[in-house]
Formats: C-alpha cells, structure tokens, sequence
C-alpha cells in the first residue's frame, strides 16, 4: 500500500493559507477604518463603542487565527519537503539498484 500525494495540491493549499496569512496581517491595520466609519447617531456615541470593543475583541482571535495558520502552514512546508525527499532518495536507489 502506498501514499499518493499531489504536490500540486498541497502546494495550492500551502499558497492559500499564506495569501490567509497576509489577509489577517493587513486586516489589523483596517481596524481604525470600522471605527471610523461608524459616526455616532443620535449623538450617542453606544455604535461607536460596540464598533471598538468589537474590534478590540476580534483582534486578539484575528492574532490566534493567524498564529494557529502559520503553524499549519509551516507543518505543511514540512510535510511537502519531507515527501520531496523521500521522493528523490527513492529515485536515486532505483536507479543505482
């Protein structure tokens, strides 16, 4: 029984989960833009506060979400070079063998 792995595949998903990673990162520079979009209507400032405590919040599982991708990714990249690796030893012992 053997392992087929598509190297294209597992290149595309490594791909998408750093143009994730890059989203994430660049999101948090977009949080001022939420709060300043948000005016205060009424004259209550209640929107504007509930936009800031949101942001405040989904900062820190925006940061947790993209440490945890990152991981995934690296463990990917890993996953990637070891089967290049046992791929190309392979085909040196079959060749020599």
């Amino acid at each position: 029984m053997g392992v087929k792995v598509s190297y294209d595949d597992l290149g595309d998903l490594s791909t998408q989960l750093k143009h994730i990673i890059d989203e994430f990162e660049s999101a948090g520079s977009r949080r001022r833009d939420l709060e300043d979009a948000v005016d205060t209507p009424y004259d209550k400032d209640d929107l504007k506060d509930a936009a800031h405590d949101f942001e405040g919040r989904w900062d820190d599982r925006r940061k947790r979400l993209m440490d945890n991708c990152k991981g995934v990714a690296e463990h990917l990249d890993g996953v990637i070079a070891a089967f290049k690796g046992f791929d190309e030893d392979a085909a040196r012992k079959s060749e020599n063998g």
